[in-house]
């Protein structure tokens, strides 16, 4: 199997014909159908040319306006599904005591406002030094609020393990990073059930550093070896499969397990030292193993492992910048995914955004939308010198986005309030298109 080369013609969506979707043309040709019909009805020919354009304009308005985005049948149906929602937002018979009422929305957020890291200004007399809380202290807080979870409010896990993949085909978007919070988040937040009737428990979640190029989660999480270079250098030693949870490293304040990336670059032929049987090695012993999502972090080209790691991902996270050249490497790399059949798996985060930036158009033209809006953050620097991911220390805006990001993988990071109705039979009827 060959690498794949990044083409240059991206149009967005499938084009059928007279410039539109086959979806758009089918509601365009429903609304003259039913416009040619009014026409022939008994009716006054005043009233059926009247009722005829109203036909024919919706058909037209329903093709081609798309406010933010979406289209004018999305809108409609969302208000449906958020009327239906706040009528039946009472609390039933079967709800909790009143007691529990005014029980807060679970939130990710666990510290307490004495760890807030107030962004340095710069006018300060003082150096742009930022004082961590102690892991031990943060990881017992997160424990204790753990334990304040009503344990009947934890889900059952029930499927196998999910693959998360973050990628792009530009470096520098923030791929790595997004990649080891949101792992960090799932591990030190994430809590299970085995069954109903047993008592919740954390989430298994291992972080691969699949980058031969540029390995940096070691960076981020201040961790050095072994890494998967130790790996295989030990299938070439051996000339077996060596177990790869020997090289798993156990990250002790978010308790989350790791497989670091190569300490070297692996270019040229080089990179074959790690193939897609040393991949699909190590993901398979990380599925017998038991863990509930493997979040991978990949290199920005498209070759033969990174196109076995996009193929083996249940979803596919695609990293863009407010920036002219991110989203033309966006437009590129989701060409990419959609000729190798990936589309239902793509997922969009807006990294490093400032106020003034929108980033509507290009992903109307992909027939997607934003799992989470990152905003751009100096904390993110600090983090990275003081090996420490922002959701272990942080509060504010920036940990906000990143547990939206987490529950868009996870929803059970974001639990429903007590004592309400939480299922909409319509739900179905709002679910996001995807790019395809």
């Amino acid at each position: 199997m060959r690498g794949i080369r990044i083409p240059q013609d991206l149009d967005g969506e499938d084009q059928f014909v007279l410039g539109l979707s086959v979806t758009r043309l089918s509601t365009l040709l429903f609304g003259l159908l039913a416009a040619y019909a009014i026409l022939h009805l008994a009716l006054p020919g005043l009233v059926r040319g009247i009722l005829a354009l109203l036909a024919a304009g919706m058909g037209a308005a329903l093709t081609w306006l798309r406010p933010e985005g979406r289209s004018l049948g999305h809108w409609a149906l969302a208000a449906i599904e958020f009327h239906l929602a706040r009528s039946t937002d009472t609390p039933t018979r079967l709800s909790r005591p009143r007691a529990l009422a005014g029980t807060p929305k679970f939130s990710v957020v666990a510290t307490t406002p004495d760890t807030i890291i107030p962004t340095p200004g710069l006018d300060s007399d003082e150096d742009d030094v930022i004082e961590l809380p102690e892991p031990a202290i943060s990881a017992e807080r997160d424990l204790e609020a753990q334990g304040n979870v009503d344990d009947e409010a934890v889900p059952v896990y029930l499927g196998g393990t999910q693959i998360i993949t973050f990628f792009s085909a530009k470096g520098g978007t923030g791929r790595t990073t997004l990649a080891t919070e949101v792992a960090t988040l799932l591990a030190r937040k994430g809590r299970y059930r085995p069954s109903a009737t047993e008592p919740a428990q954390p989430l298994r979640v291992m972080l691969v550093d699949f980058d031969l190029s540029s390995a940096n989660v070691s960076a981020r999480l201040g961790l050095a070896q072994p890494t998967m270079l130790d790996y295989v250098s030990d299938v070439a030693g051996i000339g077996a499969d060596p177990d790869p949870s020997d090289y798993i490293l156990h990250h002790q304040a978010s308790n989350l397990d790791v497989l670091l990336g190569p300490s070297k670059c692996l270019a040229g032929d080089r990179s074959r030292l790690v193939g897609i049987p040393q991949a699909a090695h190590i993901l398979s012993a990380f599925r017998d193993a038991g863990y509930h999502f493997v979040i991978i972090d990949m290199g920005a080209s498209v070759g033969d492992l990174e196109t076995y790691l996009l193929e083996a991902a249940h979803r596919i996270y695609c990293v863009v910048t407010p920036t002219a050249g991110s989203v033309q490497s966006l437009y590129r790399g989701v060409e990419v995914l959609r000729r190798l059949g990936l589309g239902e798996k793509l997922r969009y985060v807006a990294n490093k955004m400032r106020e003034g930036y929108n980033l509507e158009e290009p992903l109307g033209d992909l027939g997607g939308s934003l799992a989470a809006r990152i905003p751009f953050d100096q904390l993110f620097e600090f983090a990275e010198n003081r090996l420490q991911p922002i959701v272990l220390w942080s509060e504010g805006a920036t940990r906000n986005a990143l547990a939206r990001l987490g529950a868009s993988i996870y929803p059970a990071l974001e639990r429903p309030r007590p004592g309400r109705v939480t299922a909409n039979p319509f739900s179905w009827l709002t679910r996001r298109r995807r790019a395809s």
